[in-house]
């Protein structure tokens, strides 16, 4: 009986061990930016950096235009052509070793949804991108600032209001700049 006992009680641990890493997986509030930093400053008076944004909840703090730092960002290297679109999509690996691939229509106008991104460790639940084009959604470290190009989330829409339900809104985009313009 005591052999039996200690067999459930090594079964239980592996059930809550492999539930809680489950858990730790599941960011449905998850917020990805694909942002163009810089702008008006690089050659031809494109963008300096490109910067994939990652945070665990929403972007905008609901203080005005107030935006939250990023739990981590990664830089996307120019590969010759604007990233945020290019054929075949972009991916780039996050800080905590997490996987993202984007694929974006740049044809595709503020509001709307304009493609998905996926992530290694949700492989199964895409994000929705959507056009987004926002001026200072945050401010690198040597002062530049970066605009938001694409939002990608699971919410329903670009911008969501803190502790709201994924139907409200936060305008259309901020300086709404082309993407052939960054």
């Amino acid at each position: 009986m005591l052999g039996n006992r200690s067999g459930y009680m090594l079964l239980l641990a592996e059930l809550l061990s492999s539930l809680s890493i489950s858990l730790a997986q599941r960011t449905p509030h998850e917020n990805l930016v694909l942002a163009d930093c810089g702008i008006g400053l690089g050659v031809n008076g494109g963008s300096t950096s490109r910067e994939i944004m990652y945070y665990t909840g929403d972007v905008w703090t609901g203080n005005g235009l107030d935006t939250w730092k990023p739990n981590m960002m990664v830089n996307v290297p120019w590969s010759g052509s604007y990233p945020w679109g290019q054929a075949g999509g972009v991916t780039a690996t996050l800080p905590n070793g997490d996987v993202f691939a984007v694929h974006i229509d740049r044809n595709i106008k503020d509001p709307d949804p304009a493609g998905d991104a996926w992530h290694k460790y949700e492989l199964y639940k895409p994000l929705k991108c959507y056009s987004y084009h926002w001026d200072k959604v945050y401010q690198l470290d040597d002062g530049k600032w970066c605009s938001s190009a694409y939002v990608c989330n699971h919410r329903g829409a670009p911008y969501v209001k803190p502790g709201g339900d994924g139907s409200g809104g936060g305008g259309g985009g901020g300086g709404n700049t082309g993407c052939d313009e960054l």
